[in-house]
C-alpha cells in the first residue's frame, strides 16, 4: 500500500485557505478590480432607487399638472354659465319689478351663505362698475 502525503495535501490545501482569505479581502482593497466591482454594484443600486423616486415624482407631478388644467377648465366653465345666467337675469322682462321684502332677504341669505363656503365666488373682478357680490345689501323697504 502507497503512502499518501498527508504532509502535502496539508500544504496544499493551507495554500488554498489563504488564497481564498486573499481574494476576499481583495474585495476591500481600493483599486483592485474586485473593489472597483463592489463599489460598481452599490452605485448601481444606489441610482436604482434614485430613478424609482425620480419616476413616482414624475408621476405625481404629471398627475397634479392635470387635476389643475382640469380644475381651470371648469372654473372657466362655471364663469362663462354665472355671466350668461347674470346676462340673462338683468335682461329678463320683469328685471326691474322690486322683489317681496321676504324673497329679498331670502336670496341675500343664501348670496351670504354661498360666499362664505366659496369667497373666490364673491370676489369682485369688476371692481370699476362699483359691484360687491351678486346682490347689493339690504336697503330700507320701500
Amino acid at each position: 500500500m502507497a503512502r499518501v502525503p498527508w504532509r502535502l495535501i496539508g500544504y496544499g490545501l493551507a495554500v488554498l485557505m489563504v488564497l481564498a482569505g486573499l481574494n476576499h479581502l481583495a474585495g476591500f482593497v481600493p483599486l483592485t478590480p474586485q473593489w472597483s466591482a463592489r463599489q460598481a454594484e452599490a452605485r448601481a443600486a444606489r441610482l436604482e432607487g434614485q430613478v424609482s423616486t425620480l419616476e413616482r415624482e414624475a408621476t405625481g407631478q404629471a398627475e397634479i399638472a392635470v387635476a389643475t388644467e382640469t380644475f381651470h377648465t371648469r372654473e372657466i366653465v362655471v364663469r362663462e354659465i354665472a355671466s350668461q345666467a347674470e346676462t340673462e337675469a338683468r335682461n329678463a322682462p320683469d328685471a326691474d319689478t322690486p322683489l317681496a321684502p321676504e324673497r329679498a332677504d331670502r336670496l341675500r341669505s343664501h348670496d351670504l351663505r354661498m360666499c362664505n363656503a366659496f369667497p373666490a365666488l364673491c370676489a369682485d373682478p369688476d371692481a370699476a362698475d362699483g359691484r360687491a357680490g351678486i346682490l347689493p345689501p339690504a336697503g330700507p323697504a320701500e
